[in-house]
């Protein structure tokens, strides 16, 4: 049995009010903040959310420099990992886009990025985001995808993700499906992404909480902006899905991946 579930898979948030949000994210959505790091105009460079063991990544766009990957981007992936090297020489092989090369960060980590074929950035490196909570991940990234099947065979070879569950739709294609890397699970949507508020997001942030309706009353009082109000669905998951002030979509649910409680195993 494993005992250390801490989570190896974090969100990582680029919001043009960086502080405003966190303030938000604290009051509408229960989060408790671990680390802030300033940046030298006083926006935020880095900063650490918690919810139980959750973690999510936020930042100033204002921070990145033009010419640097995550600068084109609103939101991304970041991922712990012990050989960072092996990873990037896999994704290498595999005709990966490597959009920032390896190397060694001022404050100890060792990284790089790398954008997938529908855009997604995804950040690997030494840096542990794992906040004081530990236990089974709870924060799940959603990617939406135009080609699910060839997403998924992607993510698979070039990225080392193991594919846990796949369900397809009316046309044989894929419209959800799980991915392990660790103890930390992606979720793959297929379609237009016009449902539960995707808009122009082609990443969400899947939370499991206990009690959706709960959670649902919190966020509406603060102002958050309720795409999908407290359902339950075919199988089995209540869950309701809202927009925070800059449009992130996130959507709260009883369900948890399977995979999350096999990765004890």
């Amino acid at each position: 049995m494993t005992s250390d579930l801490r989570p190896n898979i974090f969100p990582a948030l680029r919001y043009q009010d960086a502080r405003a949000a966190i303030d938000w994210l604290t009051r509408a959505f229960g989060f408790e903040k671990d680390v802030e790091f300033a940046a030298p105009d006083g926006s935020i460079a880095h900063a650490q959310l918690h919810l139980g063991p959750g973690v999510i990544g936020v930042s100033s766009a204002q921070t990145t420099p033009s010419d640097h990957p995550w600068s084109k981007v609103r939101q991304g992936i970041y991922i712990r990992l012990d050989d960072v090297d092996a990873h990037h020489d896999r994704a290498k092989a595999a005709g990966a886009e490597i959009a920032m090369p390896l190397k060694d960060m001022d404050y100890g980590s060792r990284e790089y990025s790398v954008r997938d074929p529908e855009g997604h950035l995804w950040g690997f490196g030494t840096y542990d985001m794992a906040g004081p909570v530990t236990g089974e991940p709870n924060i799940f990234v959603g990617l939406q995808y135009r080609d699910p099947r060839a997403a998924l065979a992607w993510l698979t070879r070039a990225l080392g993700f193991e594919s846990i569950k796949e369900i397809p739709g009316p046309d044989g294609n894929v419209t959800h499906a799980e991915l392990r890397l660790g103890p930390g699970i992606v979720m793959l949507e297929g379609g237009a992404g016009e449902s539960a508020g995707w808009g122009q997001n082609t990443q969400g942030i899947w939370i499991y909480v206990p009690d959706p309706d709960s959670h649902h009353a919190r966020a509406r009082q603060a102002g958050a902006k309720i795409i999908q109000a407290p359902e339950t669905k075919h199988y089995g998951a209540r869950d309701y899905y809202a927009h925070d002030p800059e449009g992130f979509l996130w959507g709260f649910s009883t369900y948890k991946p399977a995979a999350a409680t096999a990765a004890q195993t």
